[in-house]
């Protein structure tokens, strides 16, 4: 009955909306392309809800292991849908009738192309059907004796699995939307698309913006100086195109000059947020123990692109609607989750990064260039013991040290007394720590002696730093 209701409102706003396309044969084929899409994003926007929960019972199971007195009172599936993905509750059209609207219009698709589209749809469905029942799984887990280390455990080994199965559907989304365009283009040359520069222009602006998503995602910088250029010429461009040179009442109009409007704001935010994390990467306290992958993500470039924020995504699809247009719309991206742990579990002796394989060597950070040292720093183990000091004479040199990406020590003043900091490198790929001056003490510029072992003898490497510039160490395994 539910299915029906859905039908016929699906209807009624498909002919108001964003279906209000010609009656062509491939019209009809946009059409149910963009119920993959629909799906998918409000698959996504369901996704929102799951992470809300999850972090938050984390945070608060974490405090209950660090603070026995304290008590675990809010985790409860009581005052949601027993299916967050199947209830109109958070939806005008909930996720799974969107695969349903799929699976009947991809009729109109070359059937080799629908089947491969549902199956793609369908291992989507199947991975949030996962992420809905954990809800459940972990209400289970959490009514046990959480004084008991191997129920607490069992908590945090479920947490572990929503990672994994958020990763499994941004992969799974990802290859939905890459088959989703290759039919797409193979028939997009033969729709009259109003407007074409300003779709163009419009698409750049995603893709970019997406790549970068992408890219911090997989918690990886590689690439990102060449995509951060791209995403700000993009943002230029959109800065560049006037509405009004198109002489067109529709494109005048005030919802989509609105659109429009917010749309140029959205992307130069994004960009901002993007040199930000590339250039400063600076995390605020409560987000440390996530790392700068997790917070530019999650918490600062997400919102910006995203529907919920209005970001990018939201006001090109709105644009789009309000000029039945026949053309694809666009993906969203489904937040990462990831899960920390309490002091009396983690117990963290060395510290690793928490970026990927690093394929480069920063040449910028916090607005200011970075000098690679002539000399590195040769070790024969992956752990890592440094002890750092003020340089021959303590002037009250204040420093910042970076390690691989991670703002490991902050604001710290140096002194003769020896500060241990224990690191431990990433297997692939490069490892470094950068020396970033706070001030320069009283005899500029900032110098901090870095002491550690290497084949059973102490060595001993000089960094100095200023106001303009930063000094960079490689850190190079050898294998003996």
């Amino acid at each position: 009955m539910r299915f029906i209701l859905f039908l016929l409102s699906f209807i009624l706003i498909h002919s108001s909306t964003t279906a209000q396309l010609t009656n062509s044969t491939e019209s009809k084929k946009v059409e149910a392309l963009n119920n993959y899409v629909f799906f998918a994003n409000e698959c996504a926007h369901g996704m929102l809800i799951v992470h809300g929960l999850l972090y938050r019972f984390n945070q608060d199971l974490n405090k209950k292991i660090d603070m026995d007195s304290y008590q675990v009172n809010f985790y409860s599936n009581k005052d949601l849908p027993a299916d967050i993905f199947d209830n109109t509750w958070f939806y005008d059209i909930a996720p799974y009738d969107w695969h349903k609207m799929a699976e009947i219009m991809s009729s109109v698709l070359p059937a080799a192309s629908a089947r491969e589209l549902n199956l793609l749809a369908d291992q989507l469905k199947i991975i949030v059907v996962d992420i809905n029942s954990l809800r459940f799984s972990l209400e289970k887990l959490i009514a046990a004796d959480m004084n008991n280390q191997d129920n607490v455990l069992a908590v945090y080994n479920e947490l572990e699995r929503a990672t994994t199965l958020f990763n499994d559907f941004h992969t799974q989304q990802q290859k939905l939307r890459l088959g989703i365009d290759k039919v797409y283009y193979k028939f997009k040359s033969s729709l009259d698309i109003e407007f074409p520069n300003l779709i163009s222009t419009m698409d750049n602006a995603y893709r970019v913006s997406l790549a970068i998503m992408n890219t911090l995602h997989a918690k990886t910088d590689e690439g990102l100086s060449v995509k951060i250029e791209k995403l700000n010429t993009a943002q230029a461009n959109l800065k560049a195109t006037s509405l009004e040179s198109y002489n067109s009442t529709r494109l005048l109009s005030r919802e989509v000059k609105g659109h429009y409007r917010n749309l140029r704001s959205q992307a130069e935010k994004f960009s901002q947020g993007t040199n930000d994390f590339y250039y400063t990467a600076d995390v605020p306290a409560e987000y440390k123990m996530y790392g700068k992958y997790y917070y530019y993500y999650n918490k600062d470039l997400i919102s910006k692109f995203n529907r919920f924020g209005i970001g990018i995504v939201f006001e090109i699809n709105s644009i789009l609607d309000y000029l039945r247009s026949d053309q694809l719309r666009y993906m969203e991206v489904p937040h990462f989750y990831q899960v920390v742990y309490p002091k009396k579990i983690e117990k963290v002796d060395h510290l690793s990064s928490t970026a990927g394989t690093l394929t480069a060597l920063p040449t910028k950070l916090k607005n200011r260039e970075v000098l690679v040292a002539s000399k590195s720093i040769k070790v024969d183990n992956n752990k890592v013991v440094f002890e750092l000091y003020d340089h021959m004479i303590e002037d009250g040199d204040i420093v910042s040290i970076n390690f691989n990406g991670d703002w490991v020590i902050e604001n710290r003043k140096i002194t003769s007394k020896p500060y241990e900091l224990k690191v431990q490198l990433n297997p692939e790929g490069k490892n470094y720590i950068i020396l970033h001056a706070e001030n320069v003490g009283r005899r500029p510029p900032n110098t901090m002696a870095v002491s550690y072992m290497y084949n059973g003898k102490r060595k001993q490497i000089v960094m100095k730093a200023d106001l303009n510039t930063s000094e960079m160490i490689e850190i190079i395994q050898v294998n003996k």
